[in-house]
């Protein structure tokens, strides 16, 4: 398995906080970047330099957000080259209950799974495995 890392985004500074600590605590060789405005991340990402190799990136994110909210993010994210998209998994980390709002949400291509609120370290143990196994992917 390559070297894998993590990137949060949840508007919740708080959410941000306990997501880092939990993904830290499983595995200390796990990177964690957390950011509370999606729109950075597209745009760090628009800005990928192709040729570098980059770990594989699972992305947790919120759905409900200002400034850029999830769906906006994945509509955004769907349209970069496939070269940068190879190097990321989305799985949507959220609280919602709204059943219209999940069905949307995963059935964007590039939205691997949904991981309720709040995470816990048997979630991430549970993610990384199934990572590991393939179905990620």
């Amino acid at each position: 398995m390559e070297k894998l890392s993590f990137i949060i985004i949840d508007d919740s500074e708080l959410d941000c906080f306990i997501a880092r600590k939990f993904i830290e605590h499983t595995n200390r060789n796990l990177t964690v970047s957390t950011y509370q405005n999606a729109r950075l991340v597209i745009e760090q990402m628009r800005k990928s330099d192709l040729k570098r190799e980059i770990p594989l990136t699972i992305i947790l994110l919120d759905l409900r957000m200002p400034v850029m909210n999830g769906f906006q993010f994945v509509d955004d994210f769907e349209k970069l080259p496939i070269d940068i998209k190879k190097n990321y998994l989305i799985y949507i980390l959220s609280s919602t209950r709204n059943t219209n709002d999940i069905k949307r949400i995963l059935t964007c291509a590039t939205v691997h799974g949904m991981i309720e609120k709040p995470l816990t370290r048997e979630k991430i143990i549970k993610l990384i495995a199934d990572i590991k196994d393939g179905a990620g992917n």
